[in-house]
Formats: structure tokens, sequence, C-alpha cells
């Protein structure tokens, strides 16, 4: 079979020993319309799994060798084919032989000798599902991202149960799970609810401290890493205590970590329909969502969910850093694309110690600290820039909090600079009174506004219309593949006509291939950075940002 015919066909890979019955079935698959390979042994359907990209396995049982079960263990065991549909063809119909290819991990069985039309059908059937599963898995992977997204944006109170109400309301809204819960680690190795969230009773705050043997339990779990399990009927003693009393079948947990220590456990939980099929691919799904969460909550909020001594430390080590000015910043060009002229530069925040800029800023926020390192950033890059070209606008970050709270400081910061100035709004979130924002952006006198992340979601849209921008930046989800995507192109082009009509620049963000760029000038963008044009970098390091 050749790589274009393995392109336009499902593809079924048949394991079987026996020459004649292997022709047999590659024939009856073939005339049904579907692509197929054949393997003599099951080493061999191994290496052929690992080289094609196949949908279905049909496999005999009895094999010299690597037998069916040796085979379908050995897919199970890697996160690539854990939940690659398998049939396993036995003559052997007894109940010991099933329960154990059960447990191996076959999804379906075909008695011998195999009836053709039988095996067809049932090998359409898992390819649907097995369809309707990778659609599945590609919108949670949407939806996981824009979780994250929404999470890393929110503004987190310093007291832990409000923060973690807040978190835990947000992502009960977004994940679907029916239950969400954060347990703050206690001096002495306690647990205690900051906030849970189940179907029957909404979003709760706090809650009694777990009893001893229960919290060890879920710390020694949480302790060697992530976890998952089916979860079993409650205990009267376990009633009300962590995820045990939600009626859910799957439950997951994952540390967060504020710095290197264990501040907070997050656990999330889910239903399943009784006939639900690919019940490891559900596990492997909640598991993912609740590493990926867990992490983003130890950035976002992991200072206010540790204790008090704790919290009390992370915030000194910040101040400290703050004071030091253990930071620096580095400028990346925004360009015409037309000319590829140098236009302007984003001011970029880069941390002494390696942290990413979006988790310092986070914890900083965590800590209260958030408005003093965004003004700190503001300055540093205004004193960095006066190495840049004279006629190059300068975009500065700032969050609509730090304009509307700290307006007047930050006024004090941008005045006399003799420089067109713009302020990138970094959040995303809704804003309460834009009367009030325009009312603070006009005091600060002569800068322009940029709306970050045009296109990625309703809040941005919603700066546009309400802020009437000079700029705005279309997010790299959007710009990146623009060139062979019909729907982002049509998305980009909308945001042309607005921008047409209203007199704002599109600024493309991300840009690291020339045929996106030349996509987007066609759209009507005039402007790109992104690593096609130039990366971020110090003035006189010989990076891109030096002056063209």
């Amino acid at each position: 079979m050749t790589p274009a015919e393995t392109a336009l066909r499902s593809v079924v890979l048949i394991i079987d020993d026996d020459p004649d019955t292997r022709a047999l079935i590659v024939l009856a698959l073939k005339r049904a319309g579907l692509g197929v390979i054949d393997a003599p042994s099951g080493e061999d359907g191994l290496a052929a799994v690992r080289e094609h990209p196949v949908e279905v396995i049909v496999c005999d049982l009895g094999m010299p060798g690597m037998s069916g079960l040796d085979v379908v263990r050995s897919l199970r065991s890697d996160p690539r084919t854990a939940t690659l549909p398998f049939l396993l063809m036995t003559g052997s119909g007894d109940a010991d032989t099933v329960i154990d290819a059960l447990e191996a991990g076959a999804d379906d069985f075909l008695g011998k000798p195999v009836r053709l039309d039988e095996l067809v059908a049932r090998v359409r059937a898992h390819l649907r599902t097995q369809s309707a599963w990778s659609q599945v898995v590609e919108q949670e992977l949407r939806g996981r991202a824009a979780a994250v997204a929404a999470l890393g944006r929110l503004t987190i109170s310093t007291d832990p149960e409000q923060a973690a109400e807040l978190l835990v309301g947000e992502l009960s809204h977004r994940t679907g799970s029916q239950y969400v819960g954060v347990l703050r680690v206690m001096a002495g190795g306690g647990l205690q609810p900051l906030a849970t969230f189940d179907v029957a009773n909404g979003v709760r705050r706090g809650g009694a401290r777990l009893p001893a043997a229960l919290a060890r339990e879920l710390l020694n779990r949480t302790q060697a890493g992530p976890w998952s399990r089916r979860v079993r009927p409650a205990r009267p003693e376990e009633s009300g205590l962590a995820f045990w009393d939600a009626r859910i079948d799957l439950a997951a947990g994952a540390p967060i970590y504020s710095g290197e220590r264990l501040v907070a456990i997050l656990n999330l939980g889910i239903a399943l329909d009784p006939e639900a099929p690919l019940e490891r691919a559900h596990e492997a799904r909640l598991l993912a969502s609740v590493i990926d969460f867990a992490g983003v909550l130890g950035a976002v909020a992991g200072p206010a969910m540790a204790d008090r001594d704790h919290a009390a430390g992370v915030h000194a080590r910040l101040r400290e850093a703050l004071v030091d000015r253990a930071f620096h910043t580095v400028f990346q060009p925004v360009v015409a694309l037309e000319t590829r002229n140098i236009m302007g530069y984003e001011a970029l925040t880069r941390f002494d110690d390696g942290t990413r800029p979006d988790v310092r800023f986070a914890e900083a926020n965590a800590s209260d600290l958030g408005s003093e390192y965004e003004l700190a950033a503001v300055e540093s890059a205004l004193v960095s820039s006066r190495g840049l070209p004279d006629g190059a606008f300068l975009a500065l970050n700032v969050s609509p909090a730090v304009v509307l709270d700290a307006g007047r400081r930050l006024g004090c910061l941008l005045r006399g600079v003799d420089r067109r100035l713009v302020l990138e709004l970094t959040e995303h979130v809704a804003i309460d009174d834009y009367a009030a924002l325009r009312r603070a952006i006009d005091s600060l006198g002569g800068v322009e506004i940029a709306v970050d992340d045009a296109g990625a979601g309703y809040a941005s849209l919603r700066h546009l219309l309400e802020l009437r921008p000079a700029f705005a930046k279309l997010d790299i989800t959007l710009v990146r593949n623009i060139h062979a995507d019909p729907l982002r192109q049509a998305l980009a082009a909308g945001l042309g006509y607005y921008a047409q009509r209203t007199g704002c620049q599109l600024i493309a963000e991300g840009v690291e291939a020339e045929e996106d760029a030349i996509a987007l000038m066609g759209l009507g963008v005039d402007l790109a950075q992104g690593y096609l044009f130039g990366r971020p970098a110090r003035l006189g390091d010989g990076g891109s940002a030096a002056p063209a």
C-alpha cells in the first residue's frame, strides 16, 4: 500500500501467522473500501504500528512468539497507542480467555472461523467510534487550552478561600466536571478544603479538615505525582469529604506548588455513561486536564493557597527581587508587512532567574504585588528604550487594573517621554466600567491603546468596540498557519474590515513563516511581529532589537 493510499483511507492492521486467513481478511477489507496492511507475527505487527498511521487492529490470539495478549498489553502500555481499537480473533470461547483479553485491553472479539461480513461490520463500527472520539479529543484540547488561558487572566485575591472559590467556579464552568476541589496542605500534613464544587451543591467555600488517615492517603498519592482512580462508594465516615460525596465514577488529582513547596491538591471528578466506550481514554483525558490546571493554579494562586507563614515568605522573596531589579527589558520589532521596515518595538520583561514572565507576574498578583511589578517593568522599559530609533513607537504592556488603580504613578513615569507610546492592554477579563477606563487613559496624555489577542475571545472583541484602539493585535492562534486555513482567513478578514472602518491598524503576532506573512498582507494586515522578523533582544546584544 502506497503512502498516498494510506493518507486517503482508514487503515486496518491484520496480525495473523496463518497466511491463508490473513489473505482472506485483507481481501474482504479492501473490497469494503478500507486500507489494509498485514503482519505475520506480533513483533512485525508492533513494528507496523510504529511505521504506519493505523486506526484499527485485528489480531489473532494464538501465535508463536508474541501472542495476541502480548501485543495488546504492549500497545496499552504506550500512551500513543493506549486507545487504539483492538479486535482479538480467537477459536476459544471460554470465559477465562475472554476475561484475560479484557483485562489486557482488548476492545472486541471475533470467533474463528471468522465471518467476513461480521468482521467488516465490526471494523467499521470501531472506525466510526474512533472518528467520533478524535473529534471529542480535539474539542477537549481546545477547551482545555481556553480554560488554562482564562485561569491565567483572573485577578486572584490574596485570601486563600476566596482565591480557591474563584478558581473552582471557573473550572466547574469550563470543564464540565461533576466535581472540582482544592485542598490546602496544612502545617503538619493535614488537608482542608479551600473550595469545592459538585453538581448537587454548587461552589462552596471552606470546609472541615479531613481525617488524618484520609489526608495521609491523598498526600501520599499526590506527592508521588498526578494520579487517577475509579471512585468506590463512600463509607459513612467519608460523607462530605474530598470527592467521595460526589456522584462520580473517575477522579484525578495533581499537586499545586508555590515555588518548590506543595501547598494544595486539585481534584477533578467525572461521571461516565454506563455505556461509555473507551473508559481508559476518559481517564487519560481527566488526568491530562488535572495536570494542566494544577500547573496554572500554582502559578496564579500558589502563594495565596499556602499557609500564612509560607505566603509571607513568598511575598518577601518577590519584594526582594523587585527591590534588586532582578529583571531586564528586551525589545521585539514590529514591522510593516509591505516594506519590512521597523515601525516600532514591543517591550518585554525577562527575569534574571529564568522564571517565565507570565508565571512571575501571576505570582506577583497573587502576592498583592502585581501593580508594583508592572510599574517597575514600565520604568525599566522606558530607561532601556533610549537607544531605539527616534521614529519608532514603543509598546508597553499594562493591565487595565494598573491604568485604573495606579494611573497617577503610571502617568508620572510616562510624562516627558519624547516618543510615540502605545499601552498594550494585557488582561482579557471583563471590564466593569469602560467609561472610567477611557477617562484614566485620557489622563495619561497622548498615549495610544493596543488591544491584545484580538479574535481570541469575547472580552478582547468588547475591548475593540468600547476603547476604539489605535492597534489591534491578532492572536498567535489565529495567525499561525493562516495561509492554509480559510476559516482563519475569514476571521482575519472580518477584523481587517473593522480596522478599515475605524482607522485601527492590525498587528499580527507570532509570525514565523513567510507564507503566513504573505497571506496576512493580502488580508489587509499592516504590521507584524514574530521570529520571522526578529526575536526579542536587549539593545546592544547584537540581537534583533538593534536599530535597522
